[in-house]
């Protein structure tokens, strides 16, 4: 179909880029999920290091890297329960044997991806964290910004807080701004 052969025009450059990047680069790391789950237990044990806000964001960030392996299984059609059980079991040997287990969509289950050669350039991984993390900082400074203090006054009762906002409607919320039938027309 035609929008079949357009995302194979946009997929084939993409495709090249990676490969180029990684022939430029010379440095590969574990492909299928495996790098992921890696950085996400060190980042777990870290986080347990250390105390307050920090700890939170540390081991929100090792939970979002857990999403890649998830959705690789998703996107095979695997349960992902079963595939990132076995993940968790590998990469938490003592012996550190399992570090480059992720997801083997061959078999539905896990495969030590250095040795099946399942590999991704590590400055393609290097960019995602980086854009990931640049992106998160936005947000939350975003959430900063537009934060307004008068509504988080005592009382909640400031100038554009939910208390004005409803007095502007009638008083009565949206069945007063919808001129007493509510929100849904009635």
């Amino acid at each position: 179909s035609e929008q079949f052969i357009e995302e194979s025009h946009r997929s084939i450059p993409d495709a090249l880029c990676i490969v180029t990047r990684g022939l430029m680069s010379r440095q590969g790391v574990a492909g299928g999920g495996a790098i992921e789950r890696a950085v996400a237990q060190s980042l777990k044990k870290y986080a347990r290091t250390i105390t307050g806000k920090q700890q939170h964001i540390v081991a929100a960030f090792a939970k979002a890297l857990e999403v890649v392996p998830r959705q690789l299984c998703e996107n095979a059609g695997f349960d992902p329960t079963n595939v990132l059980q076995q993940l968790r079991q590998k990469h938490a040997l003592e012996d550190l044997s399992g570090k480059w287990f992720g997801v083997d969509l061959d078999t539905e289950g896990s495969t030590d991806t250095m040795v099946a050669n399942v590999w991704e350039p590590a400055i393609n991984k290097i960019n995602s964290y980086t854009a990931a993390t640049e992106a998160a900082c936005v947000i939350l400074s975003i959430d900063e910004t537009v934060r307004n203090p008068q509504s988080e006054q005592q009382g909640g009762q400031g100038k554009g807080s939910v208390g004005h906002i409803s007095s502007a409607m009638g008083g009565r919320g949206m069945a007063g701004m919808m001129g007493g039938r509510g929100g849904r027309g009635l």
